[in-house]
C-alpha cells in the first residue's frame, strides 16, 4: 500500500492543475473529483461481500494493478472529458484496495489492538501520500506532466508485482462462510440503524477530503501558491496525517474512540473557517495541517469502531459499506465544492462545510447520538 500510494499521491494533487491547463472551469474540477469517488460509493460493498466469499488476495492484487493501468490513461488524456473517464477508473480501482486490505486486517487482528494495528497500516499508505507530492511538485515544475505520469506508473507497476508475488505465495487468503448479502435475514442481522451516527461522520470528513483534493489546489493557486508550493502544501497535510495515525492507538486510551471523533470534526471545523477567511501561505499550511491531524484522527477509528461492531462473517461487506460511505462524501464534496465556488464565491465551500462539520459534533455530543457509537 506505500508504494501504491507514492504512486498515485506523485500526481493526485496535481490532477486539478492538470485538468486546468487542458481548459477545466470550477464546476468541471468539481466533476472530476465528483465521478473519481462515484464508483467508490458503491463498489466496495460488492467488493466486500465477494471477498467475504471468496477470498480477500485476489482482488487486493486487482486493485493495485487497476490502478496503475489508471495512471498510464493520463498519459493519453488531450481534454477535459479524457480525465473524467480516467478517474471514473481509479475510483473503481480504489475500491480494491482499502477494503479489502481493511478486512484482510480485520481477520488476523484481535479486537483489543484493531485501532493500533490500523493505525499503522494507515501509517504507511499515508506515507505514500505524504512523500509523493513533494516530489510529484519538483517532476512537474522541472519536467512536465508526462513525466510525472511515467514516474507514477513505474512504482505502480513495482507495487503491482510487489502484491502479486506476495499474495500468490500466500494463497487465497481468509475465506469465510459464504453468506447471502440481500437476503432479508442477512439485511437484518446487518443492522443498519446501529452504524447511521458512525455513517454521518464518515460522509462528513469525507466530504471535506474531497474538496481539498479536487477544489483547493486551484484555488490556492488563484491566490498566487505556484504548482510547487501546492506540493509542499499537501506534504504538509501528509506529515501531520501520518503522524496522527501512528498515535490513533495512543489518542483513543487517552480520550476513548467517541470522543476522538467529536475532537475531530472541530478540528476540521476551525480548519476549514481559517481557509476561507485567510487566504495565504502562511495560514493554508496551517490549516491544512490542521485538517490532516483531523483525518489522522477520524479514519482509523472510525473503521476500527466499524469493525468491532460488524457480525464476525460480515466484516467485508461492513467495512465496504463503510468505504463506500466514504466514497460518497468525496462524490458530494468536489461537485458542491465546485457550484458553491460558481455561484457563491471561492470561499463559500470551505466555510458552508466548516459549519456542517461544526454542526455534526454538536449532533454526536448527545447523549442518545453519541452512545449508538
Amino acid at each position: 500500500m506505500f508504494m501504491v500510494t507514492l504512486g498515485v499521491g506523485i500526481y493526485n494533487p496535481l490532477v486539478p492543475l492538470y485538468a486546468k491547463i487542458l481548459g477545466a472551469t470550477y464546476f468541471d474540477l468539481g466533476l472530476i473529483g465528483m465521478v473519481f469517488a462515484l464508483p467508490y460509493a458503491v463498489f466496495p460493498i460488492f467488493v466486500g461481500s465477494l471477498t467475504d466469499r471468496f477470498g480477500r488476495n485476489p482482488f487486493f492484487v486487482f486493485g493495485v494493478l487497476l490502478t496503475s493501468f489508471s495512471t498510464f490513461l493520463f498519459t493519453l488524456a488531450t481534454k477535459v472529458m479524457d480525465i473524467v473517464l480516467i478517474r471514473i477508473v481509479g475510483g473503481i480501482a480504489y475500491s480494491f484496495l482499502w477494503p479489502v486490505a481493511e478486512a484482510i486486517i480485520t481477520d488476523v487482528t484481535p479486537t483489543e489492538k484493531r485501532t493500533k494495528i490500523l493505525g499503522r497500516f494507515s501509517f504507511f499508505w499515508a506515507l505514500g501520500f505524504l512523500v509523493g507530492p513533494f516530489f510529484g511538485g519538483v517532476i512537474v515544475e522541472k519536467f512536465g506532466f508526462y513525466i510525472l505520469f511515467m514516474v507514477a506508473l513505474t512504482i505502480g507497476l513495482t507495487a503491482g508485482v510487489i502484491a502479486s508475488c506476495g499474495f500468490i505465495r500466500k494463497g487465497k487468503g481468509y475465506r469465510k462462510t459464504p453468506i447471502k448479502i440481500f437476503g432479508i435475514k442477512n439485511y437484518g442481522k446487518f443492522g443498519f440503524k446501529k452504524f447511521l451516527p458512525l455513517y454521518l461522520v464518515i460522509l462528513v470528513y469525507s466530504i471535506v477530503i474531497g474538496l481539498i483534493f479536487s477544489i483547493f489546489p486551484v484555488y490556492a493557486n488563484s491566490f498566487g501558491v505556484t504548482s510547487f508550493y501546492v506540493g509542499i502544501l499537501f506534504t504538509i497535510f501528509g506529515v501531520a496525517r501520518t503522524a496522527t495515525f501512528l498515535q490513533s492507538g495512543n489518542l483513543s486510551k487517552i480520550f476513548n474512540e467517541k470522543m476522538v471523533v467529536v475532537l475531530g470534526l472541530i478540528i476540521l471545523s476551525i480548519s476549514l473557517a481559517l481557509m476561507g477567511f485567510i487566504k495565504t501561505l502562511p495560514f493554508f499550511a496551517l490549516s491544512i495541517a490542521l485538517i490532516g491531524l483531523a483525518t489522522g484522527m477520524l479514519s482509523p477509528v472510525t473503521v476500527s469502531l466499524a469493525s468491532k461492531m460488524a457480525e464476525k462473517e460480515m466484516v467485508g461487506i461492513t467495512l465496504g459499506f463503510t468505504e463506500a460511505c466514504f466514497g460518497l462524501g468525496m462524490t458530494i464534496g468536489p461537485i458542491t465544492g465546485g457550484l458553491m465556488a460558481e455561484i457563491l464565491g471561492v470561499e463559500s465551500p470551505y466555510l458552508v462545510i466548516s459549519l456542517l462539520s461544526f454542526m455534526t459534533s454538536i449532533f454526536l455530543v448527545g447523549k442518545k447520538y453519541f452512545g449508538n457509537l
